[in-house]
């Protein structure tokens, strides 16, 4: 009920007419053998409407031994503003648990410009994307803002399923953030400040956790800007992505997020997740 309430409170947001861009971002987006999908994410990403010299667009390859490298060089010589970023070469045979935080933290550094936004590889982003994130930072005081995101249904029973089940994980999500209990988000859908990342120490404290470079770094962020950490609720801020293709590939994904929730030192967000995910 709890929830319900805070959910029914949610406004849908939506950018002002002659809103002018003026948030500069860095699209971070780690991939490790995405040749297949890779393609269609970034098409989508680079044809946002938003000023193609306010956004740069940084792949990591995080140990690909497919073509996933190659489609973004091929990439490269349309877009200006695309990178690509090897991990293997920063890590320099650096072994870890946690490749996607390091492939994360890498682009960062390189990064140029003050808000980072990342998704997946097998994603794909709206073309308003952007223009939602300048435009809720020009209306709100954010330091960290999740968006949804969404399966698409690709006609089986599991994906029907997954689809339903994801999109009420998504207001429980919204709710939660909108009710002060950050324990939720997706890394396909976020964006939040170059320095307020720094500010918190990066990923420092959980580098040595495989998952969670969204919601413990949420949760890092929450305890440093509890009031500055947002839910951006708008059905063209959506980033859609593929469900798992069997049921246990689908059980396996939910004891992987569940696991998440040992690592929050708030009680409330352990029960959330706990409740949700099993």
């Amino acid at each position: 009920m709890l929830y319900r309430y805070w959910l029914l409170r949610l406004l849908t947001f939506t950018v002002r007419e002659n809103t002018t861009p003026k948030h500069t971002f860095s699209i971070i987006i780690p991939a490790r053998n995405e040749a297949e999908n890779i393609g269609k994410c970034l098409r989508s990403v680079l044809e946002q409407q938003y000023p193609s010299h306010f956004f740069e667009v940084i792949v990591v390859d995080d140990h690909s031994t497919d073509t996933t490298a190659d489609v973004v060089r091929a990439l490269q010589k349309q877009y200006s503003q695309l990178r690509l970023i090897q991990l293997a070469d920063a890590l320099q045979g650096e072994v870890l648990n946690a490749y996607k935080k390091k492939a994360i933290a890498v682009a960062i550094e390189q990064s140029t410009n003050d808000y980072i936004v990342t998704t997946d590889a097998d994603c794909t982003v709206p073309p308003q994307w952007l223009q939602h994130f300048d435009a809720w930072l020009q209306q709100h005081n954010a330091v960290f803002v999740a968006a949804p995101v969404a399966y698409e249904h690709t006609g089986s029973v599991v994906s029907a399923f997954q689809c339903l089940d994801f999109l009420s994980l998504q207001g429980i999500t919204a709710a939660a953030v909108s009710a002060g209990v950050h324990s939720m988000c997706n890394g396909a859908n976020l964006m939040y400040s170059k320095a307020a990342f720094y500010k918190v120490g990066g990923f420092a404290g959980i580098d040595n956790i495989a998952s969670g470079d969204d919601m413990l770094l949420m949760y890092k962020m929450q305890q440093q800007y509890p009031q500055q950490v947002h839910y951006l609720y708008s059905s063209e801020a959506v980033v859609h992505t593929q469900p798992m293709p069997t049921w246990g590939d689908f059980y396996n994904q939910r004891i992987r997020w569940a696991s998440k929730a040992s690592h929050f030192s708030d009680k409330r967000i352990f029960w959330v997740l706990v409740l949700v995910y099993c």
